[in-house]
């Protein structure tokens, strides 16, 4: 995908009030707590170590991860995006790596931020913060809450066959426990609509719910669970949806890696910094295995210097 069209707001500013604020807070709420019925539901149905295919068809396995689709006539949250006909996706599996990684590759509350990810997830085209709601802090530098907007290109959007989707969104990461006290890591995608968030040109304002927990069950190892309804709209709905669907949970395998490298890179640019006040390093004229004071060389004598220590090889390289 290309990252090119992150833009700062293609709307106008939504100046959202406190109470819309707390309406938007209630609904996240909800709706992960409602899911987290579901993901353990979903534990229970591990036991039995057995997917029922009466409900579940395959869509597609990569690296550990699964991807299902609810077979037609069964029943789904499909009412939580509209009041049609539209399959839950489903996706399980296990990843590699620490879940505060895997967080902090996940959090994005800014536009720079979001930009970094994208860079490496892959997981949207365009994108754009509307407005942020909760933000992280030093105490939960994991939980944030803010209405975003995203664009996803889809086969043939190039020609004047079909148009690119976009999605007016509430992004809310964080932790939530268990009733055992299990610390689950969370990310909910619900669409939003405002008045001043109207249809955009050349562009089909689609609709999606999808929530995503994951565990750390090993030293190195995390359990995914989520699950997702979209609605494209338009003609090709479920052409769209799954594979679109599919991408996002797909992206859990890249998470951690995005993490280990916003580590990496803060970490690089913290010693940049730190090296650019402090100047370049003086050579200090001392011995480096005693530190006695160096003299100047005497010629003839392969680079010895004034100064040795008992037997000391160091001093004599000096």
């Amino acid at each position: 995908m290309v990252k090119g069209r992150f833009i700062m707001n293609p709307f106008t500013e939504l100046a959202l009030s406190g109470n819309d604020h707390s309406q938007l807070e209630t609904l996240a709420k909800t709706l992960i707590m409602s899911n987290l019925e579901k993901y353990l539901a979903y534990q229970d149905e591990k036991i039995k170590g057995v997917v029922d295919p009466l409900r579940w068809k395959l869509y597609k396995q990569h690296q550990g991860v699964t991807i299902y689709v609810e077979r037609p006539g069964c029943t789904s949250c499909s009412e939580h995006v509209s009041g049609n006909d539209l399959p839950l996706i489903r996706g399980i599996g296990n990843v590699e790596g620490k879940l505060d990684d895997l967080m902090y590759g996940l959090v994005s509350p800014t536009l720079e931020m979001m930009r970094v990810k994208a860079s490496y997830v892959e997981d949207f085209s365009g994108a754009a913060v509307l407005d942020s709601i909760v933000e992280p802090s030093l105490e939960d530098p994991f939980q944030a809450l803010v209405v975003k907007w995203m664009e996803i290109d889809i086969p043939f959007a190039s020609t004047s066959l079909v148009k690119n989707r976009d999605y007016v969104y509430i992004d809310a990461t964080g932790f939530v426990r268990t009733k055992n006290g299990e610390r689950l890591a969370y990310h909910l995608m619900h669409s939003v609509n405002f008045p001043k968030t109207p249809d955009l040109p050349n562009r089909i304002r689609g609709k999606l719910s999808s929530v995503a927990f994951w565990r750390q069950t090993g030293p190195n190892a995390i359990e995914f669970f989520g699950t997702a309804v979209m609605d494209p709209v338009g003609a090709m709905t479920k052409l769209i949806a799954v594979p679109t669907i599919g991408g996002l949970f797909f992206s859990t395998l890249k998470y951690a890696f995005c993490g280990q490298m916003k580590k990496l890179t803060f970490m690089l640019d913290k010693k940049y910094a730190e090296s650019k006040l402090q100047g370049i390093p003086q050579r200090k004229n001392v011995c480096v295995t005693c530190s006695s004071p160096m003299t100047g060389r005497r010629l003839g004598n392969f680079g010895k210097s004034n100064h040795t220590s008992k037997g000391d090889i160091l001093c004599l390289v000096h």
